[in-house]
């Protein structure tokens, strides 16, 4: 079997991409229980939420790595390579080991039909297990309480702010998409968001329910922004019994100081569960983390943004990010969104800051035809222009005479088509670790 063979064979399971999803812990725990239980041979890190819970999960294991660890980081979804899902110390995954996980998981899979998400959670903590990591910090792909992720015991949970999003299988009230999402709080301890009033108490009848200690943003947790520019940004975090700052951190956008606090947040209550932690561990690897297509900055001349914002939050917080960071400047914004969005929540938050809106369409099979997203269009001053692939719009963009500014959104997926631009050449993933001196740029 080759690795595109491995892939493919994934790709084609149920709940697939375009087959939608099918929540439970069933498939999931036949496979592991086939594999000998790998979950039970290092320590977990679960990271829940509905915005963030990637960035907290970089974070988290760029941290324990600069402490020595050896870590293990599982996310979704991809960017430019499928093996970005798997990572070991900020690698990703050889093809050869996906080669190896997917033989041997192969027959189990035909007697058990799992889905994509379950296959590759299982495949990713049987290479965890046999590499020997000491952690493994899991990204929850969906909700949490039937999410393939929620396995084992997790020594610390994370959760990130909670907000509308999956509501058809999630619940249509945040109370209830709360609770699906505290479900991942189980044993060890747990730290959370700040998070509307009727979240927080969720969270904390969860916390109390099953007997884990709860540290929550704004009652024990606090973080202060310093300073900003687009070289990053200087931050202050505290919690019971600790102080740092000044924290230096590479990734922008307004919201990932909160981001950085619950990555903090949870290497601290490791610390007091005897995972041992130096204050230099944390400063090196905030300031080492990279995240793309998260408010990354591609291009300098002009300025070009990617950032996945795939729901209503998500989208509010970019335009507040794009605001603070680039001021009053005419923004050109290049939307495509996913068809199972909410496209008029995200539409509706973006386009009051662009100048310019470029409607178009990721090479993904969920994708929005832009003429369906210009008639849900709300009422806007934006000059407005439809095309047919990401390539397209970004050469229009970027047309004479050039804007200050170009932000390419509305999903992870579109980002995607930009970065998959620099890899020609084939699979290579995505890096999460920044060089010392290093400065990407694609475009200019």
């Amino acid at each position: 079997m080759t690795y595109p063979e491995a892939v493919a064979k994934l790709l084609s399971l149920r709940g697939g991409e375009q087959s939608g999803m099918r929540p439970g812990l069933e498939r999931v725990e036949a496979l592991l229980e086939a594999l000998g239980h790998p979950e039970r041979r290092f320590a977990i890190v679960q990271v829940g939420g509905t915005n963030g819970k990637g960035s907290v999960s970089v974070m988290v294991a760029s941290i324990l790595k600069a402490a020595g660890l050896t870590v293990g980081l599982y996310t979704s979804p991809h960017l430019c390579s499928f093996r970005e899902r798997i990572r070991i110390n900020g690698q990703a995954i050889s093809q050869a080991a996906v080669v190896e996980g997917v033989e041997e998981l192969w027959q189990l899979i035909e007697r058990v039909n799992p889905t994509v998400f379950e296959a590759v959670t299982a495949l990713g903590l049987a290479y965890f297990a046999r590499q020997g990591v000491n952690l493994a910090v899991l990204e929850v792909g969906m909700g949490g309480r039937l999410d393939a992720t929620t396995v084992g015991r997790p020594l610390v949970s994370v959760i990130s702010h909670i907000d509308y999003d999956h509501q058809a299988f999630l619940g249509w009230s945040l109370e209830e998409i709360a609770a699906e999402k505290a479900a991942i709080v189980r044993s060890g301890s747990a730290v959370a968001a700040a998070q509307a009033a009727g979240v927080t108490r969720v969270l904390r009848r969860r916390a109390e329910v099953m007997g884990v200690p709860l540290w929550l943003e704004e009652d024990h947790l606090a973080v202060r922004l310093l300073s900003r520019d687009l070289s990053g940004q200087r931050i202050a975090v505290s919690g019971p019994g600790w102080n740092l700052e000044p924290l230096f951190l590479p990734l922008l956008g307004s919201f990932q100081p909160q981001n950085a606090l619950l990555a903090v947040a949870a290497v601290k209550a490791l610390t007091a569960a005897g995972v041992r932690v130096p204050e230099a561990a944390v400063r090196e690897g905030l300031a080492r983390v990279r995240w793309p297509g998260r408010f990354q900055i591609v291009g300098r001349n002009p300025w070009i943004v990617l950032d996945g914002a795939h729901n209503p939050a998500g989208a509010q917080a970019l335009a507040s990010s794009l605001r603070d960071a680039f001021g009053d400047e005419p923004k050109t914004l290049i939307l495509g969104i996913s068809a199972d969005k909410d496209k008029a929540g995200i539409l509706k938050a973006l386009a009051p800051v662009a100048s310019r809106l470029i409607l178009t369409a990721s090479t993904h099979p969920r994708a929005t035809p832009p003429e369906e997203l210009r008639a849900l269009l709300p009422p806007t001053e934006a000059r407005m222009e439809v095309t047919g692939s990401v390539r397209e719009a970004l050469r229009l963009a970027l047309s004479p005479p050039a804007p200050p500014m170009i932000c390419v959104t509305g999903s992870l997926f579109t980002v995607a088509d930009v970065l998959a631009e620099q890899h020609r050449e084939g699979d290579i993933p995505c890096e999460i670790e920044r060089g010392r001196d290093s400065v990407e740029s694609l475009f200019s």
